[in-house]
């Protein structure tokens, strides 16, 4: 199986997080640094009286927390809007077995983002792939959703599934890791891929949420042990929410 293969499947993979959203964000090449319009949704009554972040504070994290890496591409709350709809609107992932767990994935989802100001940073070397996505959340329901997806504790016997696409075939091995996240709420999990062959590719996503604020990073690589790419992914992450804080 091709490299182009195995990344094909770890899309698929990638959309089974417990919050779903839209992998695409790593393929645009659309610079928003022209951006004019910074228009937050009003925030619901219902969500926490917490002041929310403008497009314009969302993407200056974004881009801090990948500022050392090389090949560093930084997307807007402009370029993000189509990519969460084209996400929400998205049919869930087939080939999943047992079918029991793609059913237990998509009670656990929240596709719809939609409800919130997003920028994406991502860079990746020959090493590691980072994605570091940043949401001010400014919908009730959405945030619901979110802290009901994060209190998800056990995979009930779903540690271990296979995917099937395009007559390939991978194994993915997931398991929630107990990490601490300067958070509310906050969800680790791992994923070893098993493309056959001697192929195999470690994911972390560490989700968290803090307030208004929704964080997801995502580390991918060949070379390191899930044990080491989490601790990696929790600083990220913890550095974010401190970003969040520095800018408002």
């Amino acid at each position: 199986m091709n490299k182009l293969r195995i990344l094909s499947l770890v899309t698929v993979v990638a959309s089974m997080a417990l919050v779903g959203c839209s992998e695409g964000s790593q393929q645009s090449q659309t610079s928003d640094s022209s951006q004019s319009s910074d228009s937050v949704q009003s925030p619901s009554e219902n969500l926490t009286n917490q002041q929310n972040l403008s497009a314009e504070q969302v993407k200056s994290v974004a881009s801090k927390l990948l500022s050392s890496d090389q090949s560093v591409q930084v997307i807007g709350n402009e370029q993000m809007q189509p990519q969460l709809k084209a996400a929400k609107d998205a049919t869930a992932p087939s080939g999943i077995k047992p079918e029991k767990c793609a059913d237990l994935n998509a009670k656990y989802s929240v596709t719809d983002l939609t409800g919130t100001v997003a920028a994406t940073a991502t860079s990746s070397s020959e090493q590691m792939g980072k994605v570091v996505q940043i949401f001010s959340v400014t919908d009730a329901a959405t945030k619901k959703n979110i802290s009901n997806a994060l209190a998800f504790d056990d995979l009930a016997d779903c540690d271990k599934v296979t995917i099937e696409q395009d007559g390939e075939k991978l194994t993915a091995q997931r398991q929630i890791l107990p990490m601490n996240v300067k958070a509310e709420q906050a969800l680790t999990m791992s994923t070893i891929l098993d493309a056959g062959g001697g192929q195999k590719l470690s994911s972390i996503a560490v989700q968290a949420m803090d307030g208004n604020n929704f964080v997801l990073v995502t580390l991918q690589t060949g070379s390191m042990q899930p044990a080491e790419l989490a601790t990696e992914a929790v600083e990220l992450t913890d550095q974010a929410f401190d970003e969040i804080k520095s800018v408002q």
